[in-house]
């Protein structure tokens, strides 16, 4: 037995975003909402995009909240949550990569709003569908996994995944690859999250080069976004393993460094520790595992692309709060401590 749930409305389409101003529409006249946007120079034209496709909708008022930082910290969090009460928000648009949309999740889940809608602009998170978020508390050095709000709406234009440059197209696709890859061995896999997993690793290892190569391949791109979607669904429904288990405790201690580059360093050990417990079941995407290495190595060459390093002093932490990690709970192999502590000078450069 087992559940499948996907409340979120979702448009996928090359310029289906000229769409938005014709789904969200305020429900009465003095709706506002709030735009959650990367602090980065590029998403102010975006911002103000969508402010004025929304003002023209009908909307009262539209509030720019455009300050989330990559791996948002909760200081962050709660000025958007301020905004969203001081501003009497409604709605809430969230767009960006994985940090935009987490951060948008908990603003509008305590910000009060009604309505939550993503924009995803990188193909990596799958967050778009999702009312998990993560969030970096600064103070003690961990990535804190919430439950928020689920998404109402989502837009899927790949067209807004153009101009992402070449290494976060490597590195968010790696994430899609491995929520694929992940939830494919979990514990909790049923044969829906199997096929979704299944297809979404396919069109990711078919178009990650060319979209890497050529970042303006609208038909790479698009097949990304969508596989970034079904993994993050079957990720969703049947859970991870060790591989984000420890990606995401390691990136709590170490904000700067990129999820997606964790991952890939940490799969081969993982893959191997998971072996006794998924060896038939893997043999099953063993030539798409081997595929997306050979990829991922030869452009982590190419872009020159460092190893992870992690202090001899961070071990025991890191491996204590891996192995309580909520992802951990689904890999198909339980590790304690000390296995955790050898997967992660397997996978790492320890100093």
């Amino acid at each position: 037995m087992y559940e499948f749930h996907w409340p979120t409305k979702t448009f996928v389409g090359a310029g289906i975003l000229t769409e938005l101003d014709q789904q969200i529409l305020p429900e009465n006249k003095k709706d506002r909402l709030l735009i959650v946007a990367p602090r980065e120079p590029w998403a102010a034209s975006l911002a103000d995009k969508i402010t004025q496709s929304m003002l023209k909708a009908g909307w009262q008022g539209v509030v720019p909240f455009q300050e989330v930082e990559p791996n948002p910290s909760w200081d962050t969090v709660e000025r958007g949550i301020r905004a969203a009460l001081d501003n009497n928000i409604s709605a809430v648009i969230a767009f960006g990569g994985g940090s935009s949309m987490d951060a948008g999740k908990v603003i509008a889940d305590r910000g009060g709003a009604a309505r939550l809608v993503t924009l995803p602009t990188t193909a990596g998170t799958g967050g778009e569908i999702s009312p998990w978020a993560v969030i970096s508390n600064r103070k003690t050095r961990e990535k804190d996994s919430v439950v928020s709000k689920w998404p109402d709406i989502t837009f899927l234009d790949p067209e807004l995944t153009l101009t992402v440059p070449p290494l976060v197209t490597l590195f968010t696709g790696i994430d899609a690859f491995i929520h694929g890859l992940e939830a494919f061995l979990a514990s909790k896999a049923n044969p829906l999250t199997d096929a979704l997993a299944m297809q979404g690793m396919n069109m990711i290892a078919d178009h990650i080069e060319t979209a890497v190569k050529d970042g303006n391949n609208l038909p790479a791109r698009s097949a990304l976004l969508q596989a970034s979607l079904f993994t993050g669904a079957s990720m969703l429904h049947a859970g991870l393993g060790l591989m984000h288990a420890i990606g995401n405790v390691t990136g709590g201690l170490y904000h700067d460094l990129p999820h997606g580059l964790i991952l890939m360093r940490c799969m081969d050990p993982v893959l191997e520790f998971n072996q006794s417990a998924v060896g038939e079941k893997y043999h099953l995407v063993e030539s798409l595992v081997e595929k997306a290495r050979r990829i991922t190595h030869k452009q982590f060459k190419r872009l020159a692309v460092p190893d992870v390093r992690v202090k001899k002093t961070d071990l025991d932490l890191l491996a204590e709060r891996a192995v309580a990690n909520v992802n951990a709970i689904t890999n198909p192999r339980p590790a304690n401590q000390e296995e955790v502590i050898q997967l992660v000078m397997d996978s790492f450069i320890i100093e």
